[in-house]
């Protein structure tokens, strides 16, 4: 995809999933966040925790020297260094003096820390009795002395990130995040984010995951399982972007928490490709384009207006032969649609929201 250096703000989210008691449906509830009306980005929007790379401080040689401190070898440090086949984003490559898949790591812990107060970490002892040949070295959830004022700090200062954790000795979990998907803001979009989405499950209960809500940015914060954020979206209770849609689609498919979590390790391997959407109108609502739509142009980037198509779209679905799409009615009533095989080694969407144009 191409696009003019620097248009696209490096960001990363992070998709937490901590255990919920159920008898029914998932035994894993999703962290859900709504951003306050001040936030410059998704304001009202319920989403996962996460922001802007800070290209000083989540890249800082200091925390290789923080990392080396406390026995941390190279060699585990390589685990978080993605090596495909294909060319990573452009936005993921590089890296001053580690990687940025693990500067973009840090960007989604310190950005979880600021907004709710969730401390993702892992202690000098379990990284040296880490076999790190499986799994991950065991995520402790610290709950700092003076909390409120650590993510006051954090906050205001990226920097005070990592003395956080030379406080109190222990190291950010950069192991327990595996890659889920990469999206690209619309090219039709004032404020445009290249974006990594993480995703960590956690062995505590929702009950005993104590969070502190950042008051500026994060008006309230919410567990629910992956179809309740979905019927919720739809029901108008919550609104969630239509990526995060897309995402939460493909998150339906995963009933345990440990399918999830196996699930995720194995396809994180393959790494991502970017997605921008690609937004078209037509008599009667706006739908959305992904790769594999038969309607997916070529230079995406370059789709700075909404493209106008003349006709229903009840008439574009039934000449659709190949979609990848989501049909926007309006900003609770959104249909995914798509006949298109994943790529990325992701499963497709749930079958339950996953609708043929031609039945529509």
């Amino acid at each position: 995809m191409t696009t003019k250096t620097g248009t696209y703000r490096p960001s990363a989210s992070l998709i937490v999933a901590a255990k919920e008691d159920s008898l029914e449906d998932y035994d894993y509830r999703l962290l859900l966040i709504k951003r306050t009306e001040g936030t410059s980005y998704a304001l009202n929007h319920c989403v996962f925790p996460g922001g802007v790379f800070d290209p000083i401080e989540d890249q800082s040689a200091k925390w290789i020297t923080f990392f080396k401190s406390l026995g941390v070898t190279d060699e585990q440090l390589k685990m978080c260094n993605h090596s495909h086949d294909s060319p990573r984003p452009e936005f993921q490559s590089g890296g001053d003096h580690f990687s940025r898949d693990i500067a973009l790591r840090l960007t989604a812990l310190r950005e979880t820390f600021e907004e709710v107060g969730i401390l993702i970490c892992t202690e000098q002892y379990d990284i040296q009795k880490w076999d790190s040949k499986s799994d991950h070295p065991r995520t402790l959830l610290l709950e700092p002395s003076e909390c409120s004022e650590w993510q006051y700090r954090v906050h205001n200062d990226a920097s005070q990130f990592l003395d956080l954790f030379r406080h109190h000795k222990v190291i950010p979990n950069i192991w327990s995040l595996q890659e889920w998907s990469i999206w690209r803001t619309a090219a039709t979009a004032n404020r445009r984010y290249d974006t990594v989405y993480y995703i960590t499950m956690l062995d505590e209960h929702t009950r005993n995951i104590k969070l502190l809500l950042e008051p500026h940015e994060v008006a309230s914060a919410h567990w629910m399982s992956p179809t309740e954020a979905w019927s919720s979206s739809q029901k108008g209770i919550i609104w969630l972007p239509f990526m995060l849609l897309y995402d939460i689609a493909r998150l339906m498919n995963f009933y345990s928490l440990q399918e999830l979590l196996n699930f995720s390790r194995q396809r994180s391997c393959n790494g991502s490709t970017l997605v921008q959407p690609v937004y078209y109108r037509c008599d009667d609502c706006m739908f959305g384009v992904l790769p594999g739509d038969e309607l997916y142009p070529k230079e995406p980037g370059a789709c700075t207006q909404t493209i106008v198509l003349s006709g229903s779209v009840d008439d574009l679905h039934r000449k659709a032969k190949q979609y990848n799409r989501y049909i926007v009615y309006d900003f609770h009533k959104v249909v995914l649609a798509s006949n298109v095989p994943p790529g990325d080694g992701h499963l497709p969407l749930q079958p339950l929201v996953n609708n043929k144009l031609a039945k529509l």
